[in-house]
């Protein structure tokens, strides 16, 4: 009696089965309900996989010395074009820097004088002819 009352009645997974319908259905229910479909990742799984492949057993200073290595070739290869190539030694790279910063001082500088020469005219203006903070002009 209860082989032929377990054998009638459906198993677990059939009855899960007649709740959510065939195995695709549930997976088309709710692409049909999303109101955009998304594009492709712009980099890709494979990228990331062979990345982790390539990684995951190494130890952390392996790791960080390829990444360095990697950055530094994929750096100059991208903009090694726009470094000047000079035989100044090791602190060769601090010519643009002190260049840059000779200029940007100059530039300032130049700024402040027109500006304070504006304003000493300003303050002339608004005090008369002698202008501001100067003796009187002897009678």
């Amino acid at each position: 009696k209860c082989r032929a009352a377990a054998a009638a009645a459906p198993s677990v997974s059939r009855r899960r089965l007649a709740r959510r319908g065939p195995p695709g259905a549930r997976r088309e229910f709710f692409a049909s309900a999303m109101s955009m479909s998304l594009p492709p990742h712009p980099v890709g799984v494979k990228f990331w996989t062979k990345l982790w492949k390539g990684n995951k057993d190494l130890a952390y200073p392996e790791i960080h010395a390829k990444f360095q290595n990697w950055y530094g070739h994929a750096f100059h290869r991208k903009f090694g074009r726009y470094f000047y190539n000079h035989r100044a030694g090791p602190l060769g790279i601090m010519a643009p820097m002190v260049v840059f910063a000779f200029g940007a001082k100059v530039a300032v500088m130049y700024y402040g004088t027109l500006r304070d020469l504006g304003a000493a005219n300003e303050a002339a203006k608004a005090y008369g002819v002698g202008g501001y903070k100067t003796n009187p002009v002897p009678k």
